[in-house]
């Protein structure tokens, strides 16, 4: 049991944290939900059908406990701090940044394209929401990202 543990966070880490911090915009709650996520695993043991179902099941539970962080009455009167992410690459921190002040439904769109490769309909799917909803998150995000990025260099 143990070592399965071990392999599913080893398999899933990385998704679930970019997914927590893209969401709740600090390295504490990123780190509170993704402790969260796989105490949830490790308590229910979920079976799954597949590698997609197992995959979908940690993005929605991460999706919603991040929603459940939102919303408790300890973040209601929190004031975040700004903190710097540190990458490999300059051009990567300089873009995640950005996308990083986009509105929380828009970093998730985009995480969840760009980053995992869902497609719209599947990203609606794991959501909860149409797939037009989807559709307009992903074209309003890509707007101000290209507002932004375009205009940060322009400044150069």
């Amino acid at each position: 049991m143990q070592k399965d543990v071990n392999e599913i966070i080893e398999k899933y880490s990385d998704m679930v944290y970019r997914i927590a911090i893209t969401r709740c915009g600090t390295v504490e709650n990123a780190e509170d939900v993704f402790q969260d996520v796989f105490m949830k695993y490790s308590e229910n043991n979920p079976k799954f059908e597949n590698s997609e179902h197992e995959k979908a099941w940690f993005i929605r539970v991460t999706i919603n406990l991040t929603k459940n962080l939102k919303t408790s009455s300890w973040n209601k009167k929190v004031i975040t701090l700004d903190e710097s992410i540190v990458f490999e690459k300059k051009e990567e921190s300089d873009v995640f940044s950005i996308v990083c002040e986009l509105p929380q439904n828009y970093r998730t769109v985009i995480y969840l394209l760009y980053y995992e490769g869902y497609k719209v309909k599947e990203i609606s799917d794991l959501m909860k929401k149409s797939e037009g909803t989807i559709k307009t998150w992903l074209f309003r995000a890509r707007e101000i990202l290209k507002e932004k990025l375009e205009g940060g260099f322009e400044n150069e």
